[in-house]
């Protein structure tokens, strides 16, 4: 009966120790090295001098701990100082190719599309219901079709998928999924978007039995 009290112990000793392991490993996970930072803002400094004749800053910089973005690690967020942009671009090196480039096309279209889908959805589902409208394009992706960063075309002439993300902030309802359709067609029709991923999630207060995703490839 000794033995046994001390076998179970010693299993929950181990379990405790592997536990901290884990926790430990996925901390420093989360870290930022501080040498990379240094590396990716003096790159994007020297990225951003030689091929745009204009002031710029970089005001912060992002770490993808979670691998949200396959191009990068490490990345310089920047802003041009004169363009009054409304929204501001990546500087990184690319994973694959170890060249550094940047996501000004990628942001530039992520914003004509939010520009479209932000009063479509709040006529949809109703403003007070959006939670939050994230998207995203590869952020190589001016970079992959060859587009002048200092011309950038609509989005409407090439063929690029998105990634997008709606929230909701209450349970499912019965014609959720029927309007969702609508919105790809509208997309589609309008935008010359023939191809992505959509998911429409929802924020309800259910602890156990969550409304699923609505997820869809088009």
């Amino acid at each position: 009966m000794e033995a046994k009290k001390k076998a179970i112990i010693a299993g929950i000793i181990g379990l405790c120790l592997f536990g901290a392991i884990i926790f430990y490993l996925s901390y420093l996970g989360l870290k930022t090295d501080p040498d990379q930072v240094k590396e990716v803002k003096k790159e994007a400094k020297l990225y951003l001098e030689e091929k745009y004749n204009e002031p710029y800053e970089i005001v912060d910089t992002m770490y993808d701990n979670v691998d949200v973005y396959e191009q990068f690690n490490y990345a310089a967020i920047t802003s041009f100082e004169e363009r009054n942009d409304p929204f501001k671009f990546l500087v990184f090196k690319h994973a694959d190719s170890g060249e550094y480039m940047d996501s000004y096309v990628a942001e530039t279209w992520e914003y004509e599309l939010k520009s479209f889908l932000t009063p479509l959805l709040n006529e949809t589902y109703g403003e007070d219901h959006i939670q939050e409208l994230w998207m995203t394009y590869p952020k190589d992706i001016g970079h992959q079709l060859g587009i002048d960063s200092t011309n950038i075309p609509s989005l409407k002439d090439y063929d690029a998928s998105p990634i997008i993300r709606i929230t909701l902030n209450r349970g499912k309802e019965e014609n959720d999924e029927d309007k969702l359709e609508d919105i790809i067609k509208q997309m589609e029709q309008e935008l010359n978007i023939n191809s992505g991923h959509i998911t429409l999630s929802f924020s309800d207060s259910a602890i156990i039995f969550k409304d699923k995703d609505i997820r869809k490839d088009f």
